[in-house]
């Protein structure tokens, strides 16, 4: 038995009183706290909604926020390509082979005679980069998924609510003194990941313009290869908007779990094929939140959509002490 568990199991205690009280004074129970105001009897623990919407419109918010600024950064670069690469296969032709040289950042080799267009693109590369750090701020982001951080916890709330009401008879939610610093590594890693995603894009549009320059690669194939290069970044915003809503979610729903006092947890899947088989397997299973399996807790794998829902054993135990 621990502290936490006896100290709702009082406070659950103090509410039940209180709505009997109130019922024998004629009262009516308010919507959702008809569930079970007396005895000990045990109610069925309602499956939690999973914060699907959130997820999809946190997805859209990052994709609005970044890709239109990280296009338009590099629009220059886009336009310019064409003369660049015709100059670089001119002057490839009229000096013919001559020696090459080592860029050691970018770990290729160039024509001597491209020189100058390799210039030209390097600098329309770093004029881009500047141009993002100018237009995707950190504090941008950071507000944005302030924003949807704030909106996922109180989705957990809602269906923690709903749980302790069904199971216990009574909310016992108290307050979240440990909510805030939760939310403030959420929002840097959110901040880290996409400056990362948006530091790989520049990497690669550099690496694949230098080689175009070096290889005398047609224009239309480079273009092809960068508007990959797009499509690689804007899945992987999609990747980290999804992947840090279930991770918040997880995270929130297992620390106001462990704050009532709640030691165990029966993993929950969505239920449908997207599901990883060993987290299918999982599915009703009940761990310890001290010994999870393989050491994680739902929604922590990277695009886990699993979630913890909690087992009132100490807190009914604590209530027939």
């Amino acid at each position: 038995m621990n502290d936490r568990a006896r100290n709702t199991a009082a406070l659950l205690a103090a509410r039940r009183l209180s709505m009997a009280e109130q019922r024998e004074r004629g009262g009516r129970f308010r919507a959702g706290q008809s569930g079970n105001p007396g005895g000990r009897r045990r109610g069925v623990v309602p499956r939690a909604v999973p914060p699907t919407m959130i997820e999809n419109e946190y997805t859209r918010a990052v994709l609005e926020l970044v890709m239109p600024r990280l296009r338009a950064a590099f629009a220059p670069l886009l336009e310019s390509l064409p003369s660049i690469l015709a100059a670089a296969q001119r002057e490839r032709a009229h000096r013919g082979d001559a020696s090459v040289v080592y860029l050691p950042t970018l770990d290729v080799y160039a024509w001597r005679a491209d020189a100058g267009e390799s210039k030209r693109a390097r600098e329309l590369i770093e004029r881009a980069r500047a141009s993002i750090a100018e237009s995707i701020k950190p504090a941008a982001v950071e507000a944005l998924a302030e924003k949807f951080a704030v909106r996922t916890s109180t989705h957990q709330r809602i269906q923690l609510h709903k749980q302790t009401t069904a199971a216990l008879g009574a909310n016992v939610f108290v307050s979240d003194r440990w909510l805030r610093p939760l939310i403030e590594a959420y929002n840097e890693a959110n901040v880290s990941l996409i400056r990362g995603m948006t530091d790989q894009l520049s990497s690669d549009i550099e690496k694949s313009t230098m080689r175009a320059i070096q290889d005398g690669t047609l224009h239309p194939d480079l273009a092809r290869e960068l508007q990959e290069r797009f499509g690689y970044a804007e899945d992987r915003a999609k990747l980290i908007a999804r992947d840090q809503v279930g991770k918040l979610y997880g995270q929130i729903a297992a620390a106001r779990q462990r704050e009532l006092g709640v030691t165990h947890f029966i993993w929950r899947s969505v239920g449908d094929d997207r599901v990883r088989d060993e987290h299918e397997e999982r599915d009703g299973e009940t761990y310890a939140y001290d010994d999870p399996p393989d050491g994680e807790l739902p929604g922590e794998p990277i695009l886990c959509r699993c979630y913890p829902e909690p087992v009132f054993d100490t807190i009914f135990a604590a209530l027939d002490e």
